[in-house]
């Protein structure tokens, strides 16, 4: 039982284990090797990321926090803008003294009966037309007209002082000669001399042509940068504190993110195991299926004569020697149609049906070791992928290095100082280890070589089982036949005689046969033969193929190729045809004889066997 389709049926459960135990496994394996990788890879880009946090950012931000006397510094300075602005603004918008000298400027047009200078309106409108259009022409404008005054104010000085000094004179002529004072002092009573803006000329004091032009705007900038610097300085500050952190809640850092996956993972990787070990233990108990399936041969060869009786003995030889003997009735040698049915224990050929089942295990045997190849294949895929990236992702940089930056600024201004402040925080001299993937490369396992061998050894020898199937399945009765050798003999009588019924009964047992192979022919459907019969010019060709070509009614031997129907008999090649046009049957030499030579397919009388004839009467199939 082994040997036969229950021992296969427990080998392909053993294979199975191997394929689950062998690439399946591996896969999950490594699977979890690629969870490794991806827990790994977090912690790596978190480790990182805090080294480079100390090696950037973390100098940095400690130059600067160093910065705060600096930075007072530079309030100071910037402060001490207003001490230079301030008397650039008293200049030019001061309006100090200026009421003052416009009534000294008044008083001296008074003296020499002139329209006061205050009350001119030319002077109101003097600079008025093309310098008030905005705030700059405005400054511009208010000193001029300030720089005017300032001038007349000097100028009526003047005449202050001329008035003063021919007063004196006057009076020092009058006490020297008081007799002939009217007649000699008078010419120092002419005040008008004295008017040294009409001696001058009008224009003396136009200050326009004394000031560079752009006057107003540079002021007007001016008072812009100082507004600027000066009115956000309490503004400024560092602040180096987070004032307010807001609490975070199911929050995980990046290792315990690692474990986590590691861990969800591994309860999977439990839960396949388990589920391997159950089938493993499901697979094992196929085990039992030899034991059963041979008890239950053991008991259909005690219970059922019929029950694979179809050996052809050296008893059932004996017998028919007998008979020989006694010249009755033989049924040595075999009709062909009866070779295909019984087994001659001495032969070494398969049988018809025996070689139909050969093919289909094949095939069945084939495409499972499709299937497991395919897993193998998946695996190795899934090895190969995870070693390219093992080979390649690796770097190959030195695993320690030394850190060597200095930055000198020679300077000595106040940026200078802020901006050598920071340099000497990033400057550094100091040993680190570089931080390696290494750790984090897959590290795939490949499948042992053993399960390659077991696995395709273990269909090799499946398959070697099928070829020696049919002789296996022969040592059966012949164990059971050492053990019960009474029932043997019985079998085998009962064999002999069943037989023996059968040849009396040859002709009924022919048409039997011809109205099973003609019904089984027309309720075929479409397959290959009956295409090359409807379209024998197309598809001609399929001749070379042994199922596009017709069987002998009888006995279901293959044609050979060239075998026409459109010839009444083939001598050379043995095979006979039926001499009617519509009928595709064809019969071998043998059985032609047999039939009588005559086509029982057109024979009138085969149609009037019942459906109940017509169904067979071979024996159960054999396992």
């Amino acid at each position: 039982m082994y040997c036969g389709k229950a021992g296969r049926g427990v080998l392909k459960a053993v294979v199975l284990t191997y394929v689950v135990a062998g690439p399946i496994t591996n896969m999950g394996l490594n699977a979890k090797e690629v969870v490794r990788v991806f827990a790994c890879s977090t912690q790596l880009s978190y480790n990182l990321t805090k080294i480079k946090y100390a090696r950037m950012y973390k100098p940095l931000n400690k130059a600067l926090l160093s910065l705060r006397k600096e930075v007072d510094g530079i309030k100071d300075a910037i402060r001490s803008i207003r001490d230079v602005i301030s008397p650039i603004e008293l200049e030019i918008e001061g309006m100090d003294h200026l009421q003052q000298m416009k009534a000294e400027n008044d008083l001296s047009d008074a003296l020499f009966d002139i329209i006061q200078r205050s009350q001119k309106d030319a002077r109101q409108n003097h600079y008025s037309l093309d310098l008030v259009t905005n705030e700059s022409g405005q400054y511009e404008k208010t000193y001029l007209d300030k720089m005017e005054i300032r001038c007349e104010n000097q100028l009526s000085h003047t005449v202050t002082l001329c008035l003063n000094a021919f007063s004196s004179a006057y009076e020092e002529c009058n006490q020297a000669i008081p007799a002939y004072a009217t007649m000699i002092c008078w010419p120092l009573m002419l005040p008008r001399v004295c008017n040294v803006k009409q001696l001058l000329g009008p224009e003396i004091c136009n200050s326009r042509k004394q000031l560079n032009p752009g006057l107003g705007i540079g002021y007007a900038y001016l008072k812009k940068v100082k507004r600027e610097l000066t009115s956000n300085l309490t503004d400024i500050k560092l602040q180096h504190k987070v004032k307010y952190e807001r609490e975070l809640q199911d929050v995980q850092d990046a290792k315990e993110t690692g474990d986590r996956v590691l861990h969800a993972f591994h309860e999977k990787f439990v839960t396949m195991e388990l589920a391997i070990t159950t089938v493993n233990f499901c697979l094992a108990l196929l085990f039992l299926r030899i034991a059963y399936s041979a008890q239950s041969y053991h008991d259909m060869y005690l219970t059922s004569i019929d029950f694979d009786n179809v050996y052809i003995t050296g008893y059932f030889k004996r017998i028919d020697l007998k008979r020989r003997r006694k010249d009755k009735f033989t049924l040595l040698p075999l009709k062909k149609m009866e070779r295909n049915r019984y087994v001659d224990v001495l032969s070494t050929y398969y049988l018809l049906s025996e070689r139909k089942k050969l093919l289909c295990q094949i095939l069945k045997v084939m495409l499972e070791a499709v299937t497991a190849t395919t897993f193998v294949m998946l695996d190795r895929l899934f090895y190969e992928a995870l070693d390219v990236v093992r080979m390649h992702a690796k770097e190959s940089q030195p695993s320690s290095g030394v850190q060597d930056l200095e930055i000198k600024v020679e300077s000595k201004g106040l940026l200078s100082s802020m901006v050598r402040r920071v340099l000497e925080e990033m400057s550094s001299n100091k040993q680190y280890k570089m931080v390696s993937n290494e750790m984090c490369l897959p590290r795939p396992r490949a499948m042992p070589s053993l399960f390659y061998f077991k696995i395709y050894g273990g269909y090799i020898w499946i398959l070697l089982l099928v070829f020696i199937n049919p002789y296996t399945m022969r040592l059966r009765r012949l164990i059971c036949s050492h053990f019960y050798p009474v029932r043997e003999k019985q079998r085998i009588l009962h064999l002999y005689n069943d037989i023996l019924k059968k040849r009396v009964k040859m002709d009924k047992t022919l048409r039997r046969r011809a109205v099973q192979s003609v019904r089984a022919h027309y309720l075929s459907g479409e397959n290959l033969l009956s295409l090359r019969i409807r379209f024998p010019q197309m598809l001609g060709w399929l001749e070379a193929l042994p199922v596009a070509r017709m069987k002998c009614l009888i006995c279901e031997e293959t044609a050979p190729r060239d075998c026409d129907r459109s010839h009444r008999a083939s001598t050379i090649q043995g095979w006979h045809s039926c001499v009617k046009t519509r009928c595709p049957f064809v019969y071998c030499e043998e059985c032609w004889r047999e039939v009588g030579s005559q086509c029982l397919a057109c024979d009138p009388a085969l149609a009037e066997l019942s459906d109940i004839d017509s169904l067979s009467d071979d024996n159960p199939p054999r396992h």
